[in-house]
């Protein structure tokens, strides 16, 4: 009973790591909606990260590393396209972090 009762509690806690891990804080919450609004994310992806036209891909509750990545391909110009490859460059380290973990969590 007490191996069963330690085993729980390790998975529980575990789990609730992990989902806090995925959770923006509210500074990233608040200053990544203002961002997004700034940096005109939100014409082609909105402010939930969901396209806003059928070309333009949801964003939303994809990996936060992977949006960063993709951010700075984007602005070294390793990934090209007309919107993006313009919309990066004028991006920051801490704007990619930031738009990065704001739409990974929406």
């Amino acid at each position: 009973m007490r191996n069963s009762l330690l085993k729980l509690s390790l998975i529980t806690g575990t789990a609730l790591l992990l989902a806090a891990c995925d959770r923006p804080a509210d500074d990233v919450a608040t200053k990544g909606a203002a961002l997004a609004e700034e940096k005109g994310c939100l014409a082609c992806h909105g402010l939930n990260g969901k396209g806003t036209a059928p070309t333009f891909p949801n964003i939303n509750g994809q990996w936060a590393s992977y949006l960063h990545k993709q951010l700075e391909k984007y602005r070294s110009g390793e990934r090209q396209n007309m919107i993006m490859s313009a919309q990066a460059k004028g991006l920051s380290d801490e704007d990619i972090k930031i738009l990065s973990r704001y739409y990974a969590a929406q």
